[in-house]
């Protein structure tokens, strides 16, 4: 299993699953790769303090986020598994909240080739989908029905 390669190499220095992992996030209107996440430490994350209570956290923006991982086939390298997160991030009072243990929960599917993106609206996962259709083509492409079928209207767009 690979990452989708854009942050660099994996620093991991077992041969662990999670290494195969990659973190996509809708922020507003922009979607983007931010490997970071794995470690809590995408560029939303810098320099905030996670609370455990969301309404401690006092305005804050919703980042959709989804742990995507690839797997090799006969028609090559392909995306597999799609699990989502969620973050809620108040950059100026520096505060943020996430459900960690879900988080952990959702990347561990997610490696296992699960696909469940029916928490989001069709417009978040139509974001998505068409951000992983035309990020990499071939990616897409070699991904199994299951995981299209997921993204089914981005797909179409």
């Amino acid at each position: 299993m690979q990452k989708l390669g854009l942050t660099g190499a994996s620093k991991h220095q077992s041969d662990d699953q999670m290494k195969g992992i990659s973190a996509v996030l809708l922020d507003g209107e922009q979607v983007f790769v931010d490997n970071g996440a794995i470690h809590a430490k995408s560029r939303v994350e810098t320099g905030i303090k996670f609370v455990e209570d969301k309404d401690a956290v006092p305005n804050p923006r919703y980042i959709a986020g989804l742990w995507v991982t690839l797997k090799r086939t006969d028609k090559g390298m392909g995306y597999n598994g799609a699990m989502p997160f969620e973050l809620w991030i108040d950059a100026e009072a520096k505060l943020g909240y996430k459900k960690l243990s879900e988080q952990v929960n959702h990347m561990d599917k997610a490696v296992r080739g699960q696909v469940d993106v029916s928490r989001y609206s069709p417009e978040i996962v139509a974001k998505f989908g068409t951000f992983l259709k035309t990020f990499r083509a071939d990616l897409w492409e070699n991904a199994p029905e299951t995981f299209k079928a997921a993204f089914a209207d981005a797909a179409d767009s």
